[in-house]
């Protein structure tokens, strides 16, 4: 298993730069710590924070499906450059 070949293989696949890859997955990361904390406090207060775990599942559903869309235009525009620079 070699993870540095296997990380530039997932960049690879979501055609994304390091950067791009490491703002988009650490703000996730962030998002769901921040949801889980809520939601911990909502176990022991079910008054708090009533929707957080839907709101959260729909925001990262949405963020994952633009993001997802997103990609998809990045990767049709550089197939359309390399065809219009050939």
């Amino acid at each position: 298993m070699n993870v540095i070949k296997e990380s530039k293989e997932h960049l690879k696949e979501n055609n994304m730069s390091y950067c791009e890859h490491l703002r988009f997955a650490s703000s996730h990361g962030i998002r769901c710590i921040k949801a889980g904390l809520l939601l911990i406090l909502h176990s022991i207060i079910p008054a708090l924070f009533p929707k957080t775990g839907s709101i959260l599942v729909n925001k990262l559903n949405q963020s994952f499906t633009d993001h997802n869309d997103w990609l998809d235009l990045k990767t049709k525009m550089k197939k359309f450059e390399n065809i219009y620079r050939s």
